[in-house]
């Protein structure tokens, strides 16, 4: 799903719960249904388990607000300075709970409890409030749920494979570098990698509060999330060795090998990312044991005294980035082996359903999956 097509979905959604929430809420005869609408526009979210976790927030943080109102309602009435005692105690109370992202309406509760004149007895406007928001609460969940549903687990599995072509990309553009080609925008390239990270990360946590945060889809996702992290981990240490400053010195007995292990790096990066969308891994695989005793090889080989390659290696500084360079690439390598096992558990067992949609078309070409992500 496209972001324009996202934002499309949740602005209907958005609508369509506020507009649910009040008509039931006046259907039965709530005091104030207004605040059910507006507490089903205020817990919407892009997918279920985010909307579940701010619903939690949200309902607790009412009931926060609501329990402090009614001792402060019976006692003081209409009290300016009670008041603001009650919003000191409401908000450091949300704090000690770890509910800062529903303060707001905890202290909102508060506010229309102590200030807006009622009749009665005093602890029945808190409750009224309470019920409101919990309405609105409910509505906005059976929206997110039955209207259009999108799950963390969905956003997650397209996240990853998003992550791993900005990867392809980057260390690309990283390798282009260290030979003095491709010069590109790498800030730009550095924050696209950092967004996607801050999503998937959210989306991870978002799962957390999804019906199927303890499905066998969920557990090899959030794996694949784990070694997409150490992937990061090893192009940022080759981002520090690839300096703009050093280019143009790998040494030519090492270039076949070379240039064989990051021809691989690539293509198992696109075939991972089209594999998650698609459920679907062709083979074989690239062998990436057999590339890196390959350049191991090389490596060992460098260590025999003889005459510089170029020009740069002949300072230490070449030498150690160069190894840095080799190094960081082996990591990478590495657990893109770990990976490509990892995801080949998400193609379904054979007369075994699949449990989470399918993201493109089978036969999607890499290319195409890249325009899509980016």
């Amino acid at each position: 799903m496209t972001s324009s097509a996202g934002n499309f979905r949740l602005a209907l959604k958005t609508a369509l719960a506020g507009c649910l929430a009040m008509y039931f809420a006046e259907l039965l005869r709530l005091p104030q249904p207004y605040w059910a609408a507006i507490t089903a526009m205020i817990v919407m979210q892009a997918n279920l388990g985010a909307a579940v976790q701010q619903s939690w927030i949200r309902f607790a943080a009412t009931a926060v607000g609501a329990a402090v109102s009614i001792p402060f309602v019976a006692y003081f009435d209409q009290n300016l300075v009670m008041f603001g005692v009650a919003a000191f105690v409401t908000v450091l109370l949300c704090t000690v709970l770890h509910l800062e992202e529903g303060l707001r309406l905890a202290a909102v509760t508060v506010a229309i409890t102590l200030l807006i004149p009622h009749t009665g007895r005093p602890w029945v406007p808190a409750f009224n409030r309470f019920l409101e928001v919990s309405f609105g609460i409910l509505v906005a969940l059976l929206v997110a749920e039955f209207v259009w549903p999108s799950s963390a687990l969905e956003d997650l599995r397209r996240g990853l494979a998003a992550a791993l072509l900005h990867l392809d990309s980057f260390v690309a553009a990283l390798l282009g570098r260290f030979r003095g080609q491709n010069m590109v925008d790498f800030e730009a390239l550095r924050a696209c990698l950092a967004t996607q990270a801050r999503k998937n990360a959210d989306f991870h946590t978002h799962g957390r509060y999804e019906p199927a945060r303890w499905s066998a889809v969920r557990v090899i996702l959030v794996k694949l999330l784990q070694h997409e992290e150490r992937m990061s981990q090893a192009v940022e240490t080759l981002d520090i060795a690839c300096d703009a400053s050093f280019c143009g010195g790998i040494d030519p007995q090492w270039e076949p090998e070379f240039t064989a292990l990051s021809a691989g790096i690539s293509a198992s990066l696109q075939r991972i990312a089209e594999g998650i969308l698609t459920r679907k891994f062709s083979t074989p695989e690239f062998d990436f044991e057999a590339a890196i005793r390959a350049l191991d090889a090389k490596a060992n080989a460098a260590r025999i005294p003889g005459p510089p390659a170029g020009p740069v290696l002949q300072t230490l500084e070449g030498v150690l980035r160069l190894h840095t360079i080799y190094f960081a690439l082996e990591t990478l390598a590495r657990e893109l082996a770990a990976a490509q096992v990892t995801a080949r558990e998400l193609v379904p067992a054979r007369g075994v359903p699949p449990t989470i949609k399918q993201g493109t078309e089978p036969g999607k070409s890499s290319r195409g999956i890249r325009a899509s992500s980016s």
